[in-house]
């Protein structure tokens, strides 16, 4: 009789037990979902944000502009800058704008550069970054990307 009240009690402790991991699971997926729309919402206002610097410039259509933008993204500029020292002042131009996405057409208007000259630009930075113009844009995505910590 002792034995079968001892494996009653066991039995409801287990019971109790999976209660609570089931609830520290439910828990716990219900913050990795607040931490997953916190990081779109993020990634989408940083969008955002890049989406209205390059229609000022487009706006602006000028060299102080383009230098505005080269500001605003110092950090990242050095941090490729010293990954890739090559890259002339022109080249981080146009890496910056390929960075924040935008499209080749809107980069030749921004920088005043004939298609040509434009694809020619890319070949070069493409060489110095050690890969090809056909990957240029998986090359600099990362420096321009959102990390969280």
């Amino acid at each position: 009789m002792n034995a079968i009240i001892l494996l009653a009690i066991i039995a409801e402790v287990l019971l109790l037990i999976i209660c609570i991991i089931g609830y520290r699971v439910a828990f716990l997926k219900r913050q990795l979902t607040d931490l997953r729309i916190k990081m779109v919402i993020s990634q989408r206002e940083e969008q955002m944000r890049h989406q209205i610097l390059i229609d000022q410039i487009k706006q602006q259509k000028s060299v102080n502009a383009l230098d505005n933008l080269q500001n605003l993204f110092a950090d990242k500029n050095k941090e490729i800058k010293r990954i890739y020292p090559a890259l002339t002042e022109t080249d981080m131009q146009v890496v910056t704008l390929i960075g924040l996405g935008v499209d080749n057409s809107d980069i030749l208007q921004l920088t005043d550069m004939s298609k040509r000259t434009y694809y020619k630009r890319r070949q070069l930075i493409a060489q110095r970054m050690n890969t090809t113009a056909a990957l240029l844009d998986e090359a600099i995505s990362p420096f321009f990307t959102l990390k969280l910590k």
